[in-house]
């Protein structure tokens, strides 16, 4: 007996819920407001830590670099067991549906106190949350497309990504100074009410009339053959997926590099506010448009560097992007440097620096989406050699559960480094250490990750097992 649910559902009116396009929105939406609530902080950290929260000023710094590692050490923790329930559950839209409710949950209270310790609370919250709609979100995309086109399916994901990087502290900043603070976190609100839609609305994609859990339960084969595997080694799947991908070369690389591009990114949101109004004396507004410029050439490039990765694998635009990045960093500490007339803020410092975040923003999307295709492609590489070795629902929540960690992690890093190595270096030794490190990911890119030579050594093997 159909329900009528299902039977709107399956009516031909109600397809596009159940649509490619419509789930890969939904998922895109969901990162978008995770990203977007994280930088929407940082231009108000300052006013909220010291007018709201009555903190001593001396100690803003700290305590913004404390509230953005914090964000990043909870997921950082909570990923690999979120990665294993996600890929236990029967669909992902229920863990879609909590992530977000502890979104909203977390959110209202980082906006709503006036304690430190509520506030810690909220972002704690907001970091689980984050990290549940990450894994689930790129686990559902992955399902949804295949290995051939994961490139291109992430790069215009991370399109979004970037947007929320650019509309995040940018909005925060100009709408805190002409409209106010309670009018300012209007604006997530109404993010956060169309996630919720969009998330009720999504019907996971279904192959062959059943879903994934109804396979499981009703294709004994399918069962049996993941447990004779696991019998003929010796070894659970899920023992079989951390020794297989924790002991590859190419994986710990793309999560080496997965845990950098977070910490450079974050290392801006925890120093460049202060600094740019210690330097140029650049306010709120200011500190958007600078952030605006980190991230809005990602919108339009983020598609090409993942049709580039699909094209000619992630070794070779990595390798010039880090590169380069190792570069501009080093200028960015000398723009508005005092110690050098050519680029101190009263001469070429400010143009120097706004030019320098406009490259890191070019460069972002050819280093930010390695981890979720390197991983996918080792996976399926690996289950077309020995099909069942990570169990019969395969094991995708769980590698971009370790994509979320290394992110994760890097953002828990960045600020911290930038931080300690800001407050007792000063900001110019900060940047020279970071492009030691950038140009340290470069040589590991070019020589352990993979490129269209690596693939073609894989599809043979996918072949035949076909």
């Amino acid at each position: 007996m159909t329900t009528t649910g299902d039977s709107e559902t399956s009516s031909p009116r109600w397809t596009w819920r159940s649509a490619k396009w419509f789930i890969l929105a939904t998922v895109a939406l969901a990162l978008f407001i995770e990203i977007f609530l994280y930088g929407f902080l940082v231009p108000m950290l300052p006013y909220m830590l010291e007018e709201r929260m009555h903190q001593d000023p001396k100690q803003t710094q700290r305590l913004t670099s404390i509230s953005l590692a914090l964000h990043g050490l909870v997921s950082a923790f909570g990923g690999p067991l979120i990665g294993h329930l996600a890929d236990k559950a029967p669909n992902r839209k229920i863990p879609f549906l909590v992530a977000l409710a502890g979104c909203i949950v977390g959110t209202f209270m980082v906006a709503c106190t006036t304690d430190v310790g509520v506030f810690f609370g909220g972002r704690v919250l907001q970091g689980i949350s984050g990290s549940g709609a990450w894994i689930v979100g790129l686990a559902t995309a992955a399902d949804t497309v295949g290995p051939e086109r994961i490139g291109t399916t992430m790069g215009i994901i991370m399109a979004f990504v970037n947007a929320a990087m650019v509309t995040g502290p940018m909005v925060s900043g100009l709408i805190l100074e002409m409209a106010g603070y309670w009018f300012t976190w209007s604006v997530p609100v109404v993010i956060l009410v169309i996630d919720v839609v969009a998330r009720l609305l999504m019907v996971e994609k279904k192959e062959d009339g059943k879903t994934l859990a109804d396979a499981q339960e009703t294709d004994p084969l399918l069962e049996s053959s993941g447990e004779e595997e696991s019998r003929q080694d010796g070894k659970t799947p899920t023992a079989n997926f951390w020794r297989t991908m924790l002991g590859n070369s190419r994986v710990m690389t793309a999560l080496v590099i997965g845990v950098w591009g977070p910490t450079l990114n974050t290392s801006f949101n925890a120093t460049l506010p202060l600094h740019v109004l210690d330097i140029f004396g650049w306010g709120p507004s200011r500190v958007g448009l600078m952030f605006f410029f980190l991230s809005l050439p990602g919108l339009p490039i983020s598609p090409l560097a993942g049709y580039l990765r699909d094209r000619i694998g992630t070794r070779t635009p990595a390798t010039i992007a880090l590169t380069l990045q190792g570069v501009f960093l080093v200028l960015l500490g000398f723009a508005g440097n005092k110690q050098f007339e050519w680029s101190s803020a009263a001469g070429r410092g400010k143009a120097l620096y706004i030019f320098c975040c406009i490259v890191f923003g070019t460069l972002r999307p050819f280093v930010s989406g390695i981890g979720p295709v390197e991983l996918t492609c080792v996976v399926k590489a690996e289950e077309a050699k020995n099909p069942g070795i990570f169990g019969p629902r395969g094991g995708l929540s769980r590698v971009f559960s370790l994509v979320e960690v290394a992110a994760t992690s890097g953002m828990t890093l960045g600020p911290i480094l930038a931080g300690a190595l800001t407050e007792r270096f000063g900001y110019y030794t900060m940047c020279w250490t970071l492009s030691v490190i950038s140009i340290i990911m470069a040589t590991m890119a070019r020589i352990f990750l993979g490129s269209k030579s690596t693939q073609e050594e894989n599809r043979p093997q996918e072949e035949s097992v076909e």
